[in-house]
């Protein structure tokens, strides 16, 4: 189901073939408000807040849980803008059809490409994560090698498909959100010291390395680029506007209670780590949350915990790696990157989009092996750069669509303060990126998100010369 949903993310107004189709068709009569929550759940949390918040926690110690609450007030404007987009203004294509009728052409050609690569990277930072976390059992194993087992065997569930697959994306859900919440429940009770533990657990270990802000401010507002990772992929929710039968009542109301739940869990959790165990020693080699288990005096949760993780990182990169195939499939019939990659074959596949996908995640990995020290970072830091892009088109797509309808009916109610709060979230996310760049892993990854962005402009320079020949040669 959650693959569907992210094919949302890139569809263009024309259809893109009979496989797109009867999927959507399989969701559709699936959908409930209920199942939208696990989705929207499900498409978002992976090791993006698994292991890379042990990223987030290196910069500013418990101020982290400051930094996640404020992430959930910027994803509130964010997904309230999308939300009022979605359901106001309904189209196929979501913030990249958007960016384009209320932009131009040209920012949606930059968000549609930006689109794939960001999804490109993230499933990198994925599958090296899941390689992290497969070491926690078999040490002696290259990365390389696990993440490309882990790589083949994504693109196999893509190639073939798998009946019933969004039941057990729906499942993997449930079982991600149901470990974070045993895993705050075990963690209570040892802060509370109703669990042995093999250290000093509690206030004392929050309070005593340095306080809540042993960074300071500055600290905590340097990790808000992988705070900002870790809420990505709301739009999910939003985009399903199209699946329901009344997404005025629906959409908004699932959106609300997802961002809810991510505020709470993620604060709640990030807190009781670094109640749990002192941030100095929390590793990006290892999932946080693993670390903080490993004090607690239950012999299997640590490894229970890694299993977990383990499948949400699974989950979250196979419906990934479907949705930027699938921009590449839009993309291509669009006329906006090679029409082949638009073209399915005799049994409904599209080989070239899953190819082309698949040869950007193994590069990768293949910079894995090079550079395993630095590579996570760098691929996080590259891919959050994406999402504060996006989110800045949204933002100005949602002013813009208020400017054009002054008398709109709909808004989301997670708008609220409208519109200075939402110059009051641009303004913020412009003062996070300059943060951001203060780090070197984060400035390293900067320059791969400008590398990348120059690459797309040189795309759009081809594109635009490419149609200016087909009209000439028309007239």
């Amino acid at each position: 189901m959650k693959q569907r949903l992210r094919v949302e993310k890139s569809f263009t107004e024309k259809e893109v073939g009979q496989v797109i189709t009867q999927r959507k068709q399989a969701v559709k009569s699936e959908m409930s408000a209920g199942s939208l929550i696990w989705v929207g759940l499900g498409g978002i949390i992976g090791a993006g807040f698994f292991l890379a918040s042990g990223l987030a926690i290196k910069q500013a110690g418990p101020g982290v849980i400051f930094a996640y609450l404020l992430g959930g007030l910027l994803l509130a404007q964010v997904a309230g803008a999308l939300t009022t987009l979605s359901v106001d203004h309904p189209v196929r294509g979501s913030f990249r059809v958007y960016a384009e009728e209320f932009i131009g052409p040209y920012m949606g050609f930059v968000v549609g490409w930006a689109f794939w690569i960001s999804s490109i990277l993230g499933i990198g930072s994925e599958t090296v994560a899941m390689a992290i976390f497969t070491e926690f059992w078999f040490p002696g194993l290259p990365l390389w090698l696990i993440s490309l087992i882990y790589l083949a065997l994504v693109i196999g569930l893509n190639a073939f498909g798998v009946k019933n697959f969004g039941r057990i994306e729906s499942l993997m859900s449930m079982v991600k959100v149901g470990a974070l919440f045993a895993f705050i429940c075990i963690s209570v009770l040892a802060v509370f010291h109703l669990l042995p533990s093999t250290g000093n657990v509690g206030f004392k270990t929050l309070l005593g390395n340095g306080g809540l802000l042993p960074m300071g401010i500055s600290g905590m507002l340097r990790s808000m680029l992988i705070v900002i990772f870790a809420y990505a992929g709301i739009s999910i929710v939003a985009m399903a506007a199209s699946e329901v039968t009344q997404p005025r009542i629906t959409i908004p109301g699932v959106t609300l209670k997802v961002v809810i739940i991510l505020l709470v869990i993620y604060t709640l959790s990030m807190f009781l780590i670094t109640s749990l165990t002192p941030w100095q020693g929390i590793s990006a080699k290892e999932s946080p949350f693993v670390a903080a288990l490993a004090v607690v005096g239950v012999p299997w949760a640590s490894s229970l915990m890694n299993a977990i993780i383990l499948v949400a990182a699974f989950s979250v990169m196979t419906g990934a790696f479907f949705a930027a195939m699938t921009m590449l499939i839009s993309m291509g019939d669009d006329g906006q990157a090679p029409r082949i990659l638009g073209k399915p074959s005799k049994n409904g596949v599209f080989y070239p989009s899953l190819i082309a996908s698949a040869l950007g995640v193994l590069l990768t990995v293949v910079v894995a092996y090079l550079l395993p020290s630095k590579v996570y970072n760098y691929l996080t830091s590259a891919s959050a750069y994406f999402s504060f892009l996006n989110w800045l088109v949204i933002l100005t797509c949602y002013l813009l669509l208020r400017k054009a309808k002054r008398g709109h009916e709909f808004t989301s109610p997670l708008s609220f303060g409208r519109p200075w709060t939402t110059w009051l979230t641009l303004a913020v996310i412009l003062v996070l990126f300059d943060f951001s760049l203060t780090v070197l892993d984060q400035r390293m990854g900067f320059y791969s998100f400008v590398g990348f962005v120059l690459l797309i402009n040189l795309g759009y320079a081809y594109y635009r010369t490419k149609n200016k020949g087909r009209s000439g040669d028309t007239n």
